[in-house]
C-alpha cells in the first residue's frame, strides 16, 4: 500500500488555480483603483454605475464624525437607561451619573475623544463593581429591555 494521497496533487492544483484566478481579479482591479486616485480630492460626491460612491475625504471625514457621534450617543443612552435601572439597587453605580454626564457634555461639544474616554471609564467602573458583585447586570444586558433615555 502506499502512503501517498491521490487528491493532494489535485488539491495543490486547485489552489494553484485559485491563486492564479485571484491575481487576475486584483489585476483587473488595479486600472480601476489608479483611476479612481487620479480623480483627485477635492471633486464634488458622485456614484459610479451601481451607486458606489466615490472616495471623497471630506465627505469620508464627515461620514466617519457622524457614526462616531451617533455610536456614542448610543452608548450614552444605553449607559444612562442601565444607570437609571441599577443604581438605586447596587452601590457604587451613583459614583457612574456624573462621568456620563462629562460625556454627554463632550460629546454635544464635538470632543469624540474625550466622550469616548469618559464612556470608557464608566464601564471600567462598573466592571469594577461587578467584581465585587457578579449579581450586577452587565450594561448591555440589562438596558436592552429598558426605554432609551435622552442624552442631549
Amino acid at each position: 500500500m502506499s502512503d501517498s494521497n491521490p487528491f493532494a496533487t489535485t488539491g495543490s492544483q486547485q489552489r494553484s488555480s485559485d491563486i492564479q484566478q485571484l491575481a487576475g481579479l486584483l489585476g483587473n482591479l488595479m486600472p480601476l483603483l489608479m483611476r479612481l486616485q487620479s480623480q483627485g480630492f477635492e471633486q464634488p460626491f458622485r456614484t459610479m454605475p451601481g451607486s458606489f460612491p466615490i472616495p471623497n475625504p471630506v465627505l469620508d471625514h464627515q461620514a466617519s464624525e457622524n457614526m462616531i457621534g451617533d455610536m456614542l450617543a448610543a452608548t450614552l443612552r444605553s449607559l444612562s437607561a442601565y444607570l437609571e435601572a441599577n443604581a438605586a439597587q447596587y452601590a457604587g453605580l451613583e459614583h457612574c451619573g456624573p462621568i456620563v454626564t462629562q460625556a454627554a457634555n463632550r460629546l454635544a461639544e464635538r470632543d469624540y475623544a474625550q466622550a469616548f474616554n469618559l464612556i470608557w471609564m464608566s464601564y471600567r467602573a462598573i466592571e469594577t463593581l461587578r467584581a465585587a458583585d457578579p449579581r450586577l447586570p452587565l450594561p448591555q444586558r440589562a438596558s436592552i429591555n429598558q426605554p432609551q433615555s435622552s442624552v442631549h
